[in-house]
């Protein structure tokens, strides 16, 4: 009682314990990482599944998370002893990524046989390094994988992500994905617009995570027949740059590895109303990841509080946004 009175009047105590908390946190990543790398792939995906499925059980804050939104999406088309079941999996497919991470060396020697890509052919023009492209994705399946099987055959690719809020982890990451060749963009950080624009100058693809309702400027469409903020940077920018947008997946295949699905590019309409157009492809985008999502519901991560906030009946485009450069800044170098 006295700690507990203690801490809550002495922000230096706080700031302490946090600061302890995240180098605990990242310790044991970086044990997790070590004795995983000794590991043979196969041996790690296994120790991945148990890991995942103690995991499902220890975290009971989550898991509540993860069976409720579960119900939300689904309604009545899935029994409660389904929901556990994906519930369940999700958690092993998060523990397998994880793994996966450490193992990153030996399936980049096997991509040929870990990988298998559907729909290359119809996205060609907008993946061949000619304009760039704006490439929307969700939190599933191995995402990181994703992101760096791309930068594995050659193309720049650029993450724009949230910085995590353990610093030590976010390094981490941040190196992981820079070891692949892909650059990770901090949207938190003073120099991410220059950035943004050094790598639309350098004709990359933009790789934007926009399934969480998170501190972004967003704006709210349809998800699982639930209005949800959604990030809009991802439709602005391609319609501001007039470049094209694909969403692309990763799921795991029932033989090990994973299958990566290109969709065909989204056709992008413009009416004059930019607040309208962001709109309406970012509820195409919302339509592509819910089809994803309840192709593969054992891959989502079904703890994230996807509807938390109430929806927000617009959004102030040019204030908001860090994308509202003129385009000739991009065509001239202004960065």
């Amino acid at each position: 009682m006295v700690f507990r009175r203690s801490y809550k009047k002495s922000l230096r105590l706080r700031r302490l314990i946090r600061r302890l908390k995240n180098a605990a946190v990242a310790g044991v990543a970086r044990f997790a990482l070590a004795a995983l790398g000794r590991l043979s792939l196969e041996r790690a995906l296994q120790v991945g599944e148990k890991t995942g499925a103690l995991l499902y059980r220890l975290l009971r804050r989550s898991r509540r998370l993860a069976l409720e939104h579960l119900r939300l999406a689904f309604g009545d088309q899935l029994s409660p002893t389904a929901r556990e079941h994906l519930a369940r999996a999700s958690f092993i497919n998060i523990a397998r990524s994880f793994c996966e991470v450490a193992k990153i060396d030996d399936i980049r020697a096997r991509r040929e046989e870990y990988f298998e890509v559907e729909g290359w052919e119809e996205a060609e023009w907008a993946l061949a390094g000619q304009t760039g492209a704006v490439v929307v994705t969700g939190h599933i399946g191995n995402w990181e994988l994703l992101a760096a099987y791309f930068a594995w055959q050659g193309l720049k690719v650029a993450a724009i992500a949230r910085r995590i809020y353990v610093p030590q982890l976010n390094q981490l990451l941040v190196g992981f994905r820079s070891r692949q060749g892909v650059e990770t963009i901090l949207r938190e950080s003073p120099q991410s617009t220059r950035q943004i624009l050094r790598a639309l100058k350098a004709k990359a693809l933009l790789a934007m995570l926009i399934d969480q309702d998170t501190h972004a400027p967003s704006i709210s469409v349809p998800f699982f027949g639930r209005m949800a903020r959604t990030p809009a940077a991802a439709a602005a920018l391609a319609l501001r740059r007039e470049l094209p947008a694909v969403a692309m997946f990763i799921q795991r295949r029932p033989q090990g590895g994973h299958r990566i699905t290109i969709i065909p590019p989204f056709v992008i309409e413009r009416s004059g109303d930019m607040q309208a157009d962001i709109r309406g492809l970012t509820r195409k985008f919302n339509e592509a990841l819910e089809q994803q999502i309840r192709r593969n519901p054992a891959e989502w991560v079904w703890w994230h509080r996807r509807w938390r906030r109430a929806p927000v009946a617009q959004l102030d485009v040019d204030g908001a946004l860090p994308h509202a450069t003129p385009r000739h800044a991009i065509v001239s170098g202004g960065s």
